[in-house]
């Protein structure tokens, strides 16, 4: 999925260049006239000899693993060199600074000094300057010093009130192959989903999202079901399994905010809205210091063997968003689980 995410990222990049809007404008990396279609240019596409490089035939070395300097072939999913950008874009001049053509080229967007003289396997991906400004977080997030975050980000169709409290429709649609009644309570079979409910979810959420996520997915023994059908009748609410009676994301999850349903179905019963924009909040707690000082030392081994910077602390949360029962007092568990050592 996230190597999907890549590719989809690299082609929108190619149709908003300038080499895609205008064959023939600039280009230094390879000639508009012979470069090959997408998406096998970003995949495996590399120059042959009498392919026109710069407006002369290449002649360079047709090792897979050679420098761009002198093979004058990018990686893998790499983004195009020696484009344009649009006038729109403003990477910062003195971190990032363009060709004399105003044109990317490598030291635009990397810090390793004359990376394009090294070999692939000679780059140290995971140096800090590596990228630009990095470390990031996200990779995407050192896209964002091009390209605008809101125009890429992607729509939160959970949000499906308006201003005056309606349905926004197409929201309803990206599951659903029409717009269901509100105050109806419909069958499984009923629900016109375009994929089952047991994998809907995956379409946008990763399917192990949060702790013990995978854990969950699996059919209840004999107790925990009875307990999970005492807790639906007793609280008037709705703990949905799949079709071959296992847990699955809407078991705990609401797909609709307060106010989609009608109040009188037991499906719209939920912890009360946070903002759906915002999703889970959380606040500071004093536990953090001893929860980080637990966690340093291997913390510390952590990062020096990855290279990376993260840190760690200990917070509650403050507001749920789309949760059947509350969570963070203990609630939504005990639908089926049965504790003997609550502290709160």
């Amino acid at each position: 999925m996230k190597q999907g995410f890549i590719i989809g990222l690299l082609w929108l990049f190619w149709m908003i260049s300038p080499v895609a809007q205008s064959a023939g404008k600039h280009v230094t990396s390879i000639s508009a006239a012979n470069a090959p279609a997408l998406p096998e240019l970003l995949i495996n596409w590399k120059p042959k000899k009498g392919d026109l490089i710069d407006g002369k035939p290449y002649e360079g070395d047709l090792d897979a693993n050679g420098p761009w300097a002198k093979t004058k072939r990018l990686p893998e999913l790499h983004h195009l060199v020696g484009v344009e950008l649009l006038k729109s874009m403003h990477p910062p001049a003195e971190t990032m600074p363009l060709g004399d053509k105003k044109e990317l080229v490598c030291k635009t967007c990397h810090g390793i000094k004359k990376i394009e003289d090294l070999p692939f396997d000679k780059v140290d991906k995971k140096a800090d300057d590596f990228l630009k400004g990095g470390p990031y977080e996200q990779l995407t997030d050192f896209c964002y010093n091009c390209h605008e975050k809101k125009d890429h980000e992607r729509p939160n169709i959970h949000v499906m009130l308006d201003k005056q409290g309606e349905p926004i429709e197409k929201n309803c649609k990206y599951c659903h192959s029409e717009v269901l009644k509100r105050d109806r309570a419909y069958k499984p079979a009923e629900l016109k989903l375009r994929i089952p409910r047991e994998t809907l979810c995956y379409g946008c959420h990763l399917k192990t999202p949060h702790l013990n996520a995978f854990e969950h997915q699996v059919k209840p023994s004999k107790e925990k079901l009875k307990q999970l059908q005492e807790s639906v009748k007793n609280l008037g609410i709705i703990l949905p399994l799949s079709d071959k009676g296992e847990i699955m994301c809407v078991t705990c999850h609401s797909p609709h905010p307060n106010g989609v349903l009608d109040k009188k179905l037991a499906a719209s019963k939920q912890v009360p809205n946070n903002d759906l924009k915002e999703g889970v909040t959380y606040k500071k707690h004093p536990w953090s210091e001893v929860y980080a000082a637990d966690k340093q030392a291997r913390l510390d081994e952590f990062n020096d063997k990855n290279k990376t910077h993260l840190s760690v602390q200990y917070e509650r949360i403050s507001a749920e968003v789309l949760l059947r029962l509350p969570a963070k007092d203990g609630k939504l568990c005990e639908a089926c689980h049965t504790f003997t050592d609550r502290a709160y």
